[in-house]
């Protein structure tokens, strides 16, 4: 395993607990909209993407599904903020951009 790819699984792991620290998340979820509740990350497909480039630099694409009520734009601002900060915080790593993608809503029982 080179040094990126396990860097990437690292920062995978940080983003997963960053989402889930903002109010709004319901779930991970992949493109499909299948969401992964849980605190396990590796191997749930598309629901977190870690592009490493040049310069220390990251590149991070998440899947989310939001609770019903939360206005997405503001949940999504909120999410690129949280996972900025956790992922600089704690690696040597400069987030470039955080790219999310709600691909589903999560209804009241």
């Amino acid at each position: 395993m080179d040094s990126d790819s396990r860097y990437e699984s690292i920062i995978t792991s940080i983003v997963g607990v960053a989402v889930y620290q903002v109010e709004g998340v319901a779930a991970l979820s992949t493109d499909s909209g299948k969401s992964f509740s849980g605190k396990l990350f590796r191997g749930t497909g598309k629901s977190v993407l870690v592009t490493t480039l040049k310069d220390n630099q990251v590149i991070i694409d998440i899947s989310i599904n939001a609770y019903y009520g939360h206005k997405i734009p503001d949940l999504a601002y909120n999410v690129q903020n949280k996972v900025k900060e956790e992922v600089e915080k704690a690696t040597n790593y400069k987030v470039k951009s955080v790219n999310i993608s709600v691909v589903g809503v999560v209804f009241p029982s």
